[in-house]
């Protein structure tokens, strides 16, 4: 009998146990999603809070619950939405697109319905099967509900753009002969101050009883100063008319595409850098 006894004191002690501990993870519950809720609310993370309230609602007492639910009504109210669209540079539609919203994957084929995104300032960046990426930055205000956000992307490079070496090789030769026309000035140069500065050495030292040979080899500094930097002039002059007159190397060109959101049109540009 005392057994008996024993063993039903036991098993309600246990439920007792159990119970309070059930009872306890249900106070925690709601205090966490009760106080993150508010939390989120302040930073306007309109999605966070949302799943936060109905965990509220659902676990805790019903005075908690009210402020909750009275709370969510206003998330629902507020929760903007963008309308995502996008076109090929000849206004069809471009195949499959991907968006990322701030760098994060947000959907892999465009949406028929608005996504709820949390308001704020935000980068959407719009991606076609072929790796071609269109970018905007919109500012969401809470309570914008299917906001458009529409893109275009650019027209495809054309084959062959940009590529070849013909046009590097035409641009740099021009200078290259610019650059030894210099250098002939620069001998020309000090040829002819040498000679000038060996005249009036030669004058002091032993004129006018110099020999030939000495006369003669000023002469022949000045002769050659003054071949060097006609020479180099004329290279000079070539070289550098020949690189304005040439085509210069054009890079292939940049192709832009254009977005347009309730801030105004947006541009991206594509091309070789």
């Amino acid at each position: 009998m005392k057994r008996g006894l024993l063993v039903a004191f036991a098993a309600a002690v246990t439920l007792l146990t159990s119970a309070r501990a059930r009872a306890q993870g249900v106070g925690e519950t709601c205090a966490a999603s009760y106080e993150q809720a508010q939390q989120l609310l302040r930073d306007r993370a309109l999605l966070r809070a949302r799943s936060e309230l109905r965990v509220c609602v659902s676990s805790c007492p019903a005075m908690l619950a009210r402020d909750c639910q009275s709370w969510s009504e206003g998330v629902e109210r507020d929760m903007p939405s963008v309308a995502l669209s996008a076109t090929s540079a000849e206004g069809r539609a471009p195949g499959r697109v991907r968006v990322l919203l701030d760098g994060a994957p947000l959907v892999e084929a465009l949406p028929r319905d608005p996504i709820e995104v949390d308001p704020g300032r935000h980068t959407l960046t719009f991606e076609d099967a072929a790796g071609t990426r269109v970018a905007t930055v919109v500012t969401v205000s809470p309570g914008d509900k299917a906001l458009p956000i529409a893109v275009r992307f650019p027209a495809a490079a054309p084959p062959g753009a940009g590529a070849g070496t013909a046009a590097p090789v035409r641009q740099r030769w021009p200078l290259v002969l610019a650059g030894a026309g210099a250098v002939g000035l620069g001998v020309g140069a000090f040829l002819g101050i040498k000679g000038h500065l060996d005249r009036s050495e030669l004058r002091s030292r032993c004129a006018p009883g110099c020999t030939a040979d000495e006369v003669e080899a000023i002469d022949l500094a000045w002769k050659a100063g003054g071949i060097s930097a006609g020479v180099g002039l004329l290279a000079a002059s070539v070289g550098a008319m020949l690189y304005f007159q040439l085509d210069p190397v054009v890079p292939a060109a940049p192709v832009a595409g254009f977005s347009f959101s309730p801030e105004g049109p947006g541009l991206s540009l594509r091309g070789s850098f």
